[in-house]
């Protein structure tokens, strides 16, 4: 599913209208997870910058990982501080919060900061990204670039504009594998009526 995307996505991030703004933080930004429905997506990108990514006690290390929301009634993103022990093959969120560029408001999100047992699919690229740089390839992680998180956060809407069109797209081939379900097979013999 991901792989109609991967031209597109160096061109949409310099095509965002702020591309040329080079101010503010910056990061080095994967797609590791997509999810959802059509015109409910969300994507999961991770900041990979090594000074971005902080070491803890006792080999744990901590990195962001920023949720893009599409629905309007939800918030712009989610910043999640991700701690990882690649030692022990564990990982755990530190904290959330939600930002709302429209109305510029941040607020905390309530998480669990217990180390995850099952976690979540984003959560376990979190882990993967980080314990298995080899991998990224192989696990459907994306470089989108070193960008200020500005461009980033403009450049989300185009990212959604090309889930949405994988998802048209795949509603189109189901209907018509629908429709060549229900045709009759040629030179097959005729069903009786039931008398």
């Amino acid at each position: 599913m991901l792989k109609p995307l991967r031209p597109w996505l160096p061109a949409l991030l310099l095509c965002s209208p702020l591309a040329a703004q080079a101010e503010g933080p910056s990061g080095d930004f994967w797609l590791i997870h997509q999810q959802g429905s059509l015109y409910k997506n969300e994507i999961f990108v991770i900041d990979g910058d090594p000074a971005n990514i902080y070491d803890r006690k006792n080999g744990v290390r901590s990195l962001g990982v920023y949720e893009f929301y599409e629905e309007g009634a939800k918030p712009t993103f989610t910043a999640y501080d991700v701690e990882v022990d690649c030692a022990k093959n564990r990982v755990r969120l530190n904290g959330a919060q939600n930002y709302d560029k429209f109305y510029n408001d941040i607020r905390p999100k309530k998480v669990s900061k217990e180390w995850q047992k099952k976690p979540e699919a984003w959560i376990a690229q979190s882990r993967d990204f980080l314990c298995k740089p080899d991998a990224h390839v192989e696990q459907k992680m994306y470089p989108l670039g070193k960008m200020p998180m500005l461009q980033l956060v403009s450049a989300a809407p185009g990212l959604f504009q090309l889930r949405n069109r994988e998802h048209a797209k795949n509603l189109i081939l189901e209907m018509v594998d629908k429709g060549f379900e229900q045709m009759p097979v040629k030179n097959a013999p005729a069903k009786e009526g039931v008398q």
